[in-house]
């Protein structure tokens, strides 16, 4: 009996609890995003980016909710594609698990263009892919770690991270001298593509089911969920608020380094850049440990299959690694650029996303989740119409080809 109650110790000590699942969420979600894509959409569409940030917080907290869902009552490496496999049947499974696949095959690869732009400043003679080839070296050694550790490491840095840009937004927030709004006049295009675009920081949340089985129990998963939901709306709300309202300078673009200059003056760039970094392999780590652990739940091969003595997912880790450097030498070769990195991966997300949705309509019962998740299906499919036409000739393609496949 005593020896049976240290074998459950030992292995609840390797499971993540609601603090450290919570910190491997927070930072990796907030990720590549939070340093991105605020600047961008207001450079882009200016004061009337508080709306679009207010419309996909709230989709993003419902998506979180939904997939929450799912992932409690079918846990496993595969996350939300073991619901989609009960409800739909195997071939839709693949279907979600492959959209999810390509959808990392370009969107780490993004993360990583964007964590090396930031240190690029430190190294102004090494290239830009190698020192993203650098940051991806750091992120596999640490992939191979395991996730109780991680989930610690990660819980500290978003704490710390999530404190700078809240108490910076607050500082900027507070010093305003006269506050001004004005809603400029935006196409119907620029709001779709603002919308594709800040899709991005609420890709995550589907992911998050392919680490049910490193917790105690389901409540853990879902208790993560919420709090990381409203942290990082919290920290979205009022980084967006103080860009929009703070007294910057409107005639050139706006820079994210203006944000923490008040707290941290002539070492803002440093901090920025540290920042960035952590951040971007905090969203490494989420995602592309995710996949590798559906790629080896789908058992395609015994080598995909393959687990560390740390219970890594080394095999389908390594497969994952080969497709980030082909990805990588094609930004070399200037053949596909950031903003399609970008765009392209959140098509797959959406995909994806949808199906998991369709999934939540037929199983959940009548209630608020079964009808939000129509209702998101039908936006994400709006948002998804604007995506580029090739990478949406290949999703449908693969649909019909799932469908008429027996």
């Amino acid at each position: 009996m005593i020896l049976n109650y240290i074998k459950r110790k030992k292995l609840n000590n390797k499971k993540l609890n609601t603090f450290t699942l919570s910190g491997l969420i927070i930072g990796p979600i907030l990720g590549s995003g939070i340093i991105l894509l605020p600047p961008l959409v207001y450079n882009m569409i200016g004061s009337f980016s508080l709306i679009i940030w207010g419309i996909i917080l709230i989709l993003g907290f419902i998506f979180a909710l939904i997939f929450g869902k799912l992932a409690t009552l079918f846990p496993g490496e595969g996350g939300v594609s073991l619901a989609t496999k009960e409800v739909m049947g195997k071939k839709y499974q693949l279907l979600t698990s492959f959209y999810l696949i390509c959808a990392v095959f370009f969107g780490p690869v993004a993360v990583l263009i964007i964590a090396a732009k930031f240190i690029q400043n430190l190294f102004p003679n090494t290239n830009l892919e190698v020192l993203a080839l650098l940051v991806y070296l750091v992120t596999y050694l640490l992939l191979l770690s395991k996730v109780n550790f991680i989930g610690k490491l990660m819980l500290i840095v978003s704490s710390v991270i999530t404190v700078v840009f809240l108490l910076s937004s607050i500082i900027i927030l507070l010093n305003v001298n006269q506050y001004s709004f004005t809603l400029p006049q935006i196409s119907f295009n620029e709001f779709g593509y603002s919308l594709l675009v800040v899709f991005w920081s609420i890709v995550g949340w589907e992911v998050i089911g392919n680490y049910s089985k490193e917790v105690d129990d389901t409540k853990t998963l879902t208790k993560s969920i919420v709090f990381s939901a409203i942290v990082i709306s919290i920290v979205y709300i009022f980084l967006a608020l103080a860009i929009t309202l703070g007294e910057f300078p409107r005639e050139q673009e706006f820079k994210l380094v203006w944000l923490i200059e008040p707290i941290f003056g002539s070492f803002s760039n440093i901090v920025l850049a540290t920042i960035s970094l952590i951040l971007c392999i905090g969203t490494l780590i989420l995602f592309v440990g995710a996949v590798a652990r559906l790629i080896a739940s789908l058992k395609l091969t015994s080598y995909t299959s393959m687990h560390s003595s740390n219970n890594s997912p080394i095999g389908a880790l390594n497969v994952l690694s080969s497709l980030y450097l082909i990805t990588l030498f094609l930004v070399y070769l200037d053949f596909i650029t950031l903003d399609e990195l970008v765009a392209y991966s959140d098509a797959f997300f959406i995909a994806n996303a949808l199906i998991g949705l369709i999934t939540a309509i037929m199983l959940f019962e009548k209630g608020f989740l079964k009808s939000a998740s129509f209702i998101l299906s039908i936006l994400f499919f709006t948002i998804l119409i604007f995506s580029n036409i090739i990478i949406l000739s290949i999703i449908i393609s693969l649909f019909i080809f799932t469908y008429l496949k027996k």
